[in-house]
């Protein structure tokens, strides 16, 4: 097969063999919990089951759960029983589960605890971080109520994905500038507000806007102000008046949110470096003043989140602000930056204030890794599914078969309350139409496929009128993630089949709400077409996939 002139790296080449090796074996020596615990969302009243593996390179006698049902203020101790061996080739040893069953906790109950490996000569190992000592080691969190559920409305949900500054200037107003993409274009919310008619009638009924607090970025995921809108975007006004009008026109709207770094011109940051004591704890210190920052970009520092920081209670109060503001909920930023337990306590504040609100996690991880946010928020995004569309229709690199296989068990490993969106680019990697070298069937054919699919879609502003770029994020002499982001095109566009394509499959998913609990079955497989049953036990659809020398063609009855 020839190599794609323009191939993806979503993982990080972590689906490659070997990086993903050197991932199992991190990941598998030593102790690890990785917050496993059965069922994945336990609930109030029901017990539950806790899991930890060791390897065989370290002596363990026993494992033991440190825990405490009062937030840390009183601990307890109970032990762990032993599994059997069995043998891992990648790690060229022996590997032992151990499990915990954990009597049922009431509502509203909460579960701070950390896991340690009792080893000869009184050393401890402490899961995951493999520290010796109780301090500094990894904590977990889990919350039992039977409201940390998605709200309803979620379910069905079609989300627009809005790149502010990339939107829409508004009336009277021109781009700042169009050429360097490392800088503002300036998009701004009266923008998006006077596009609000334009985005329903593609049959979107949520909106997704990036960062929109203050920021010297023209993408905004280095805060500076957590409490203040971004002058270039508009004003808090300018936010009530988008919030009242989509809501009036029956659409909602979530956050960018991002916990895990700001920017270095935030006033605590400054502060600490100038040499403010009570600024320290704010930040992730390597060796003062060196600092940890987001994959070593300097401009964003790391918060502290620990329990008890400063930086922790803003935010935690940040989630309730704009809530009570009237956002309806959260795509949470490289959500597995922070710890686990930082989220359950973040998203027990926002359920305090708008038991409605819908949150999900951007984790670019495994699937095993990403079912374990379960409980901490309502659901991650379904990367895995955008890499099976853009490897199928863009690239051509997945076979029929491979997808065929992809979907009939790509589910089976969430619980059904675990909210999974899906898409098919963002702004984080190529276009999908620039992927697709301008293939409108291949795009047609994945954009029918994701409506069809039981995650609520979510479609990358400017896929309606087939935007493409100038060149891969991957070139020699890109921009990075920016020439993924050119400028929506305004004047005189004539409608793209694209668009209505989108248009035509949201009001199917509309007409078909049972499809968010469709399974997908196989009936037909051939080398170039596939049909597939979509079932929910009562209704049934058929879905045939097929390509040939006129491209990709996704039909359905």
């Amino acid at each position: 097969m020839a190599t794609h002139p323009y191939p993806d790296h979503l993982f990080g080449d972590l689906d490659q063999p070997a990086k993903g090796s050197l991932y199992h074996i991190t990941h598998n020596r030593g102790l690890h919990h990785a917050c496993r615990v059965s069922p994945w969302l336990p609930k109030p009243d029901e017990p539950f089951r806790l899991t930890a593996s060791s390897s065989s390179d370290l002596p363990v006698q026993q494992v033991t759960l440190r825990y405490s049902l009062n937030n840390g203020e009183s601990w307890q101790e109970t032990s762990f029983e032993a599994a059997e061996w069995r043998w891992d080739t990648l790690t060229w040893g022996w590997l032992r589960d151990w499990q915990l069953d954990f009597p049922a906790l009431e509502e509203g109950s909460e579960l701070l605890y950390q896991v340690y490996a009792n080893l000869p000569g009184g050393e401890l190992c402490f899961a995951d971080s493999q520290a010796g000592q109780a301090a500094g080691a990894t904590i977990f969190k889990l919350r039992f109520t039977h409201q940390n559920q998605p709200p309803a409305w979620s379910e069905q949900a079609i989300v627009y994905q809005v790149f502010l500054d990339r939107f829409n200037p508004g009336k009277g107003r021109k781009w700042l500038q169009t050429t360097d993409l490392t800088k503002p274009f300036g998009g701004t919310l009266r923008g998006v507000i006077e596009r609000l008619d334009t985005i329903k009638d593609l049959g979107f009924n949520t909106i997704w806007l990036s960062p929109i607090f203050a920021s010297p970025s023209h993408h905004g995921y280095d805060i500076s102000d957590y409490f203040s809108i971004e002058p270039r975007l508009g004003t808090e006004a300018d936010l009530r008046e988008l919030l009242d009008t989509a809501h009036a026109k029956g659409l909602r709207v979530l956050l960018d949110f991002v916990a895990n770094h700001c920017s270095n011109q935030h006033a605590r940051f400054q502060a600490a470096l100038a040499g403010e004591e009570s600024t320290k704890a704010w930040f992730k210190w390597k060796n003062f003043p060196e600092y940890e920052s987001f994959y070593d970009v300097p401009e964003m520092p790391c918060l502290n989140l620990e329990p008890g920081s400063p930086a922790r209670a803003h935010l935690l109060e940040l989630a309730g602000y704009w809530l009570r503001f009237g956002a309806d909920g959260y795509r949470l930023d490289f959500a597995n930056g922070p710890a686990r337990e930082f989220w359950v306590d973040f998203q027990r504040a926002c359920q305090e204030i708008s038991p409605d609100c819908w949150t999900f996690g951007e984790v670019v991880g495994t699937a095993d890794e990403q079912i374990t946010f379960a409980g901490s928020m309502h659901g991650t995004l379904d990367f895995l599914t955008c890499q099976a569309l853009r490897e199928t229709f863009a690239t051509g690199n997945w076979s029929l078969s491979h997808l065929a296989g992809y979907l009939e068990n790509y589910w089976a490993a969430y619980p059904r309350e675990f909210s999974r969106p899906a898409f098919i680019d963002n702004h984080d990697m190529n276009r999908f139409f620039f992927t697709a070298q301008g293939s409108i069937s291949a795009q047609e054919a994945a954009l029918r496929l994701l409506y069809l699919m039981p995650g609520p879609p979510i479609v990358y502003y400017g896929s309606e009128q087939e935007l493409s770029q100038r060149q891969s994020i991957h070139a020699n002499n890109a921009l990075g993630f920016d020439e993924a982001r050119l400028p929506m095109n305004w004047e005189g566009q004539k409608e793209h089949n694209s668009a209505k394509v989108i248009r035509e499959m949201a009001a199917f998913r509309r007409q078909n709400s049972w499809l968010s609990q469709a399974r997908w079955h196989t009936l037909e497989l051939e080398k170039q077409k596939v049909v597939f049953s979509l079932s929910d036990g009562e209704e049934q659809i058929l879905v045939a996939i097929s390509c040939d020398q006129d491209g990709w063609r996704v039909t359905f009855k």
